[in-house]
């Protein structure tokens, strides 16, 4: 499909905000991927110790490369690229920053991993730390490293390349490929060819695979946690009405009101928790959602139709590089159950 058609068709003032504004939301989540860095290993003594905090540790780093690179925006394009603002850039920047930008794939496989973490924490029968550090940490590790395997696979076959917003995979000429993805009449591909199905077998394809996933395992924990609770009520209030014969039939009868109307303390705590657990799985699901639907959208509409609709193209401008900004708000203001 054209992406050049597709930027061209907007005004000067809609292609200049769609460059300027990644230069912003970028800089927000360095700064969020960074701070993350920054409080754990100003205290790696106490948390590197936990799969936890290791598992965040490694989906920052990416992070930091990931925003910088989607930050820069429209700036390594090469010079002269037609329809876009602000392209200053050669063929070799354009394929650094398409490389970096493709291992921000490596963010979601680690929140992934973090939800399996919590499953492994949080079934019925649970694991300890040290037993998921011990028998799977390593396997974690080892699947949010496969995005780079991807990124690494655009090298030789010269995927990155102007995208309209930034360099990801695209075809080179954009005029290459008609909107099905077939060999234009007069336009072979000089890079990136198969570019269009290459965005959905290492990318939006794995992403998708990620954000399901990561949806069902939220809610499996949620479920069971609310299902211990729920056996831990009913044992306790079964052990209460159990009293010994010798006690006040006044005191059963306002042992059994204070139940009914002011919940214990033990089933609060737990109550607490479920409710804890709950709002940290719509936090992990709601940030890959926000910060990838709408990225997904303006592809789809891409591949599809040829043309670009403005409105998913800015929100795709303005949330994707939020990534690692997102993570932050979660690991510093979300309930942690950790």
């Amino acid at each position: 499909f054209s992406q050049v058609f597709s930027t061209m068709v907007f005004s000067f003032s809609q292609r200049k905000a769609l460059s300027i504004i990644p230069h912003i939301t970028g800089a927000l989540s360095v700064i969020g991927s960074l701070s993350i860095l920054y409080d754990i290993l100003k205290d790696r003594s106490r948390k590197l110790h936990r799969p936890y905090y290791r598992i965040l540790l490694g989906m920052s780093f990416f992070d930091v490369f990931a925003s910088a690179s989607l930050g820069m925006s429209t700036w390594p394009i090469p010079r002269g690229t037609e329809g876009v603002y602000g392209a200053i850039g050669t063929t070799q920047t354009c394929t650094a920053q398409g490389f970096f930008i493709q291992l921000m794939l490596v963010s979601p496989f680690y929140n992934l991993m973090l939800a399996w973490y919590y499953l492994l924490l949080g079934k019925n029968k649970p694991l300890s730390e040290e037993a998921i550090a011990s028998k799977y940490e390593k396997y974690m590790h080892a699947f949010a490293m496969i995005p780079v395997l991807f990124a690494v696979m655009g090298l030789p076959l010269t995927l990155y390349n102007s995208a309209d917003l930034w360099c990801w995979i695209a075809a080179y000429p954009p005029t290459c490929k008609n909107k099905d993805g077939t060999h234009g009449p007069d336009w072979p591909c000089e890079r990136g060819e198969n570019a269009w199905l290459f965005r959905w077998i290492i990318f939006f394809g794995p992403l998708w695979f990620v954000i399901i996933a990561i949806t069902i395992i939220m809610i499996m924990l949620t479920r069971d946690v609310r299902r211990e609770e729920k056996q831990a009520i009913a044992i306790q209030q079964q052990t209460r009405l159990r009293r010994p014969s010798f006690e006040m039939v006044e005191d059963v009868r306002r042992e059994q009101h204070m139940q009914n109307s002011i919940p214990p303390r033990a089933q609060s705590a737990r109550l607490e928790r479920s409710k804890q657990m709950f709002h940290q799985a719509v936090f992990y699901v709601g940030v890959f959602y926000i910060t990838y639907v709408f990225a997904t959208l303006n592809r789809l509409a891409q591949l599809i139709g040829g043309d670009s609709v403005y409105a998913f193209m800015l929100l795709h401008s303005f949330l994707t590089p939020m990534q690692g900004f997102l993570n932050a708000l979660v690991y510093r203001h979300g309930p942690c159950v950790a």
